[in-house]
């Protein structure tokens, strides 16, 4: 009987399709949970045959060359994909920008990243709606191990990096050698060749068969190991793993012999730049994690100036490109301020997904704008309400939310009600209207036309009259087509000589405390300042010395018994100054002479007509309006007029 084939696999044993289920793929792999050994199959992780083109793509963070770490779609619409690391950085959402697509709509559309550094792989919820489970326990952000099964919406996922993956199947593989050999030692107690008195027997038959063999010349044939005796069988993968080692012995073997003779090759030279480039990028990574992002671009580039190529993960670009949306969002604030709320929505919207703190500032951002944009708009609204214009309003209204129109609604046809009841009461008084928007241009003309005199008004009461005149001149040539402008220009200029002279010669009177004989000019001086239509201190200086000349002037008329021009006098002072006492009590005086004359005059009307006449004229002239003594001179003057007519 020909030697036993130790290559050939045991019974059942004819192919890998009989090996572990487990180890290739035919097995569903167990769920893991926090702490346990969790072991992808070789199905889980093999390569896909032609992955999707839109999965093949790099992002702008990411390079070819990632890190041996996928994801694995284990259940959900999606079931049975995969996606290995291109990069740094994976996204895994809904929208098709994301790095890893999902079809499942539960899912958000940027719902959660994985980010590689090196203390692993760490998994961020970027503020989905039904959040993210890791091992069934809802999670903001860990770091995720090997095996790690992820749930979001619908989908869950598996976590898997290739160098655990690789070490556990081999730990696995060891173990099962194990196993093997110690079911051999079971065996080989089990054996009844073992036995003394089943050997003893065994050794009997081999002896008689020896010598049967020895006397007819025949060889015996090796007795044929049934499956129940047969001891330790390799398997094929234990004979190739055992192919494979002694051919990297045998090669490590005839290295050595053949540098045995040679020297010991050099050391390598060391970069000084390396450490230096390689601090940098530690610095550049965590000034990127402390969101101080221009540091982190300017360590990333000197460290990449050092050693061009350091900056494998794209370091500085991506710090760059979050400082871009720092400083979007910071522009987008500017805008905000102002209250250029489109050009705000413009520019969020422009600027590109971040982080995840990113992601959910630019929402706050986002909810701010609506909120501040709505209240601005419901400023401009309420402002064109009480304005009174309706069209504005109505196009503001209808850039409101659905919610808050119906208010404003209310109040704009309020206010349309209101314009057209006032349109039919204008429409009957266009008359009024039309007399009213004359009467207003005309204000308007005179205001116009008052700003053209200002710098004449100015030097006029100021008292340079000469420069005053000039300055007419100078209103002429520059309003030469306005008539009006022109009219009151020829009139300045022949009233300003006459207010100058009248106004020095009653100034010079008064001065010189010849108050009764300045009334005149100091009052032809006050009609000519009114002609010409300005007022200042000039006018109020005039009015108050008129106001004390007159009070001397109506004093000494008082003493002539000139009543009737002692009465005007006072009048006069009063007008100018209300408050001058010494006016009032001028009045007062004349006004009990009045009445002592009336008397006179009454009781000689009879006697001496003419002389009563006379006097009841005198009484008539110095008494004011409305005074009952007046009233009773004139009632006698009138009858003495009809007894003397008569």
């Amino acid at each position: 009987m020909p030697d036993e084939d130790w290559s050939a696999p045991l019974s059942g044993e004819d192919s890998q399709d009989g090996g572990d289920p487990e180890l290739y793929g035919d097995a569903e792999p167990v769920r893991s949970r926090t702490g346990e050994t969790r072991v992808a199959s070789i199905e889980d992780v093999r390569p896909e045959a032609e992955e999707p083109a839109d999965e093949d793509e790099d992002n702008s963070e990411t390079t070819r060359a990632g890190p041996p770490v996928l994801m694995l779609v284990l259940d959900g619409p999606d079931k049975g994909r995969k996606k290995r690391f291109k990069g740094v950085r994976m996204v895994v959402g809904r929208s098709k920008d994301c790095d890893f697509a999902l079809g499942d709509q539960t899912v958000s559309r940027r719902h959660l990243e994985l980010v590689y550094g090196e203390s692993g792989v760490v998994m961020r919820d970027l503020g989905g709606i039904s959040g993210t489970q890791v091992n069934d326990q809802k999670v903001d952000e860990c770091i995720l191990k090997h095996g790690d099964e992820i749930s979001v919406g619908k989908t869950r996922l598996r976590f898997v990096d290739e160098g655990e993956l690789i070490k556990e199947m081999r730990a696995k593989a060891e173990s099962g050698e194990a196993e093997e050999k110690k079911e051999e030692k079971k065996e080989e107690r089990k054996d009844p060749r073992l036995d003394e008195k089943t050997n003893a027997n065994y050794k009997l038959a081999d002896l008689m068969r020896d010598e049967k063999a020895r006397k007819t010349g025949v060889p015996r044939p090796r007795p044929v190991r049934s499956s129940a005796r047969e001891g330790f069988k390799p398997t094929f993968k234990m004979k190739v793993g055992a192919a494979v080692g002694g051919l990297v012995l045998l090669m490590l073997i005839a290295g050595l012999v053949m540098s045995s003779g040679n020297k010991p090759p050099p050391k390598p030279v060391v970069d000084p730049n390396q450490a230096r480039a390689q601090e940098l990028m530690q610095r550049a990574r965590d000034k990127v994690r402390d969101g101080d992002y221009p540091d982190a671009v300017r360590f990333a580039q000197e460290a990449e100036k050092l050693r061009v190529g350091i900056d494998v993960d794209g370091v500085a670009k991506a710090a760059q490109q979050l400082q871009d949306i720092v400083d979007a969002f910071q522009a987008t604030r500017g805008l905000m301020a102002e209250n250029r709320y489109p050009e705000a929505r413009q520019k969020l919207a422009g600027t590109p997904q971040g982080t995840a703190r990113m992601d959910e500032e630019r929402r706050k951002l986002e909810e701010e704008l609506d909120a501040k944009e709505q209240a601005y708009t419901l400023g401009l609204v309420d402002a064109a309400l009480t304005e009174r214009r309706p069209d504005d309003a109505r196009t503001l209204i209808a850039e409101l939310p659905q919610g808050t129109r119906s208010l404003y609604e209310q109040k704009l046809a309020d206010l349309e009600n209101q314009l057209a009841k006032e349109a039919a009461q204008a429409a009957r008084q266009a008359g009024i209207r039309q007399a009213v928007a004359a009467e207003n241009a005309k204000q308007r003309r005179a205001e116009f036309v008052a700003e053209a005199f200002q710098d004449v008004e100015r030097r006029f009461n100021g008292g340079d009259f000469q420069r005053a005149t000039l300055e007419v001149d100078r209103v002429m040539d520059k309003f030469r087509g306005e008539a009006d402008i022109q009219a009151r220009a020829r009139n300045l200029k022949k009233l300003i000589p006459q207010f100058r002279s009248a106004f020095e010669e009653g100034q010079k009177k008064y001065e010189n405390n010849a108050l009764e004989a300045s009334v005149k000019p100091l009052r032809r001086a006050a009609e000519v300042y009114r002609q010409i239509g300005f007022a200042g201190s000039l006018g109020d200086t005039l009015d108050n010395e008129l106001a004390s000349a007159s009070v001397a002037a109506g004093q000494a008329a008082f003493k002539r018994k000139e009543y009737p021009l002692a009465g005007r006098s006072f009048r006069e002072a009063l007008r100018l100054n209300p408050g001058d006492s010494r006016a009032r009590d001028g009045l007062d005086e004349l006004q009990k002479k009045v009445e002592e004359l009336y008397l006179s005059a009454y009781i000689s009307r009879d006697r001496d007509p003419a002389l009563a006449t006379e006097q009841f004229k005198i009484v008539i002239e110095a008494s004011a309006e409305g005074a009952d003594v007046k009233r009773k001179a004139e009632m006698a003057l009138s009858e003495l007029q009809k007894a003397g007519g008569s």
